[in-house]
């Protein structure tokens, strides 16, 4: 039967009010989101009509116990990665000891751009190819400085059991957590959630836990999330990816480490795979073949080890009229991550006015977010007037064109529909020079949530794009 209190959260859901996020039901290997929807006038009975409902009470349990879904940002990630990619890792022999169940912690360190969180999600797949088989539970963690509010310890915790059960029955323990809390509107705690990954790890001979740039996760919060990663038990094995300039050492884990930087082999590559997207370096290149060594030669030498660089170069090349302005842009690329930025924010203001208003304004709202906008929020950022009483949807922008006109600074995950900065870096960058080239950013974001405030029949406008996001997002 289902759980008390379960119909009627479902129902509730369905009609578009409570819960706490919608998960998917994927595979490593093939995700897809799976979107839950419970038709309250079904009719039938019987053995049919129990699996559906032990099926919708199981979905339901593992959204409300488990609010975070990193399936949805992986798939984001490996959407990106070229396939031929990163083998080197895998190979390595560091690599291939942990990978055996030495239950040491594997630390990849890199410097910013490196190509770190790809690497991750390329194991991911690796270690998740086979895994049933093998009898082995894999799970990552995707940690971003911008979701700190909703990635506490706990709530990280419970998104590696969500991943662990996946296809599996939930156990006892989930649905007593889940009586015993619910009603309460409670929350479990961090030993509740330790105990109920506990109560999963029995089903596997080794567990893979992947976590993804630790540099951007509180400091504070990190300490007691290496804490309880080092104490999950002998046959948990950890990779941590992070910049270098931290070290998870004091947390008790047994440390082997593997420098990340870009292989020139897979920058190379990488480039190619670019310059088949672009048709205007591709006309170029028809006209002179020889243009492809001089691109690779001269991206490889100034890229630094980090395909970032390497991204941003050429999304600048991919934009050049002639090949005479591509090899003047190859002469003169900029070296770090910082004079890049600089040279794209040039671009951005080079472009028509209208343009660069949209690249300013959208640079400024997702900057500035507290969280990771949707496409249809930062759409609708954008489209507010001053003074108007209501949304004009005729002013809603494509999200190709704002995509545009941020000349590569912002882009959007799939997968979970929000837009994002390309990097953590251009985070950083963008706040440092806030106050001189967004010296009103702040003043101008408030004008426009005030106008959007006073919109006429704001509180039941159906076009809110925050309607649909758990209320744990519902953040400003």
């Amino acid at each position: 039967m289902v759980a008390k209190g379960v119909r009627e959260a479902m129902v509730e859901r369905a009609a578009g009010v409570g819960g706490r996020g919608e998960g998917p039901k994927v595979t490593f290997g093939d995700i897809q989101a799976n979107q839950f929807t419970v038709n309250n006038h079904s009719h039938g009975s019987g053995p049919e009509q129990q699996q559906r409902m032990d099926s919708e009470e199981r979905t339901f349990i593992i959204d409300w116990l488990s609010p975070i879904n990193f399936f949805l940002r992986h798939a984001d990630i490996s959407r990106v990665r070229q396939e031929d990619t990163g083998g080197w890792l895998l190979v390595d022999p560091v690599f291939k000891r942990w990978e055996s169940g030495s239950g040491r912690t594997l630390w990849c360190r890199g410097i910013p751009g490196a190509g770190k969180t790809v690497l991750a999600s390329k194991v991911v797949d690796h270690l998740a190819s086979g895994s049933e088989t093998k009898n082995v539970g894999v799970a990552c963690l995707y940690l971003n400085h911008k979701e700190a509010d909703t990635q506490t310890p706990v709530n990280l915790l419970s998104g590696l059991w969500r991943q662990l059960v996946l296809g599996r029955d939930v156990g006892p323990l989930a649905k007593q957590l889940y009586r015993q809390h619910h009603e309460k509107r409670t929350t479990p705690s961090m030993m509740e959630v330790v105990d109920l990954l506990h109560s999963c790890f029995a089903m596997f001979l080794n567990i893979y836990i992947i976590v993804d740039a630790l540099d951007e996760y509180p400091e504070d919060q990190r300490w007691i999330l290496l804490q309880h990663l080092a104490a999950l038990g002998p046959n948990v094995n950890v990779m941590i990816t992070s910049r270098p300039n931290i070290t998870p050492s004091a947390s008790h884990l047994n440390l082997d480490t593997i420098e990340i930087r870009a292989n020139e082999e897979d920058l190379q590559k990488y480039v190619d795979t670019q310059i088949q997207k672009s048709p205007r370096l591709l006309m170029h290149l028809r006209k002179q073949p020889e243009l492809r060594k001089e691109i690779h030669t001269k991206i490889s030498e100034t890229a630094d080890g980090m395909f970032l660089l390497a991204k941003l170069y050429l999304e600048s090349l991919t934009a050049k009229p002639t090949i005479k302005a591509v090899r003047d842009a190859l002469k003169h690329l900029p070296k770090g991550l910082n004079d890049t930025y600089d040279v794209v924010m040039l671009r951005i203001d080079g472009q028509s006015e209208e343009d660069r208003k949209i690249g300013h304004s959208a640079i400024t709202w997702i900057a500035n977010a507290k969280r990771p906008l949707t496409v249809e929020e930062i759409q609708t950022a954008l489209a507010i007037e001053p003074d108007a009483r209501q949304l004009d949807k005729d002013n809603l922008m494509n999200i190709e064109l704002i995509l545009a006109a941020c000349a590569g600074l912002v882009i959007v995950d799939e997968q979970r529909s929000v837009v994002r900065l390309v990097h953590y870096t251009t985070q950083e960058y963008l706040d440092s020079i806030q106050a001189d080239q967004f010296p009103n950013a702040q003043t101008e974001i408030t004008r426009a949530l005030l106008t959007l405030l006073a919109f006429d029949g704001f509180p039941h406008s159906s076009w809110r794009p925050w309607k649909n996001l758990p209320p744990s997002r519902r953040v400003f």
